[in-house]
């Protein structure tokens, strides 16, 4: 499972159990859901999760950027509700990879900014998985 953490929603995406085919999956709006760990901790286990990818956007120089603290904060946050590992990966250019997608669907963002969110937690899973399964 993957994870586009953003403080308004977090993209969520899954893969299939062979781990060929990544897929939007939600988006958690972080105003409207009273406890956000809870909600994904739920997923996890619904889901039978074995491993969740949390993006983390690096800056030009591959560091960690501003977003980065507040999204380790949030991991050990869900670390002290999950007994799976969580790895950090480098998420940058997901969501502009995901908004070029729905342009070229003939979709409005105003309409599906939570598709947005979803198609890059579903982007970042691949990257994932395809330097994982190489």
């Amino acid at each position: 499972m993957a994870l586009d953490y953003g403080e308004r929603r977090i993209g969520v995406a899954l893969t299939d159990p062979e781990q060929l085919i990544t897929f939007p999956y939600k988006t958690i709006d972080t105003r409207k859901t009273p406890d956000v760990v809870k909600e994904i901790v739920g997923i996890v286990k619904d889901r039978d999760v074995g491993a969740l990818i949390v993006g983390n956007p690096l800056n030009a120089h591959g560091m960690d950027s501003k977003k980065s603290k507040d999204i380790k904060k949030f991991i050990a946050m869900l670390s002290n509700h999950l007994s799976i590992s969580i790895t950090l990966w480098d998420e940058s250019y997901t969501t502009k990879a995901a908004v070029a997608l729905l342009n070229q669907a003939n979709r409005k963002l105003k309409k599906n900014r939570d598709k947005v969110d979803q198609l890059a937690a579903s982007l970042l899973l691949k990257d994932y998985l395809e330097h994982h399964n190489e």
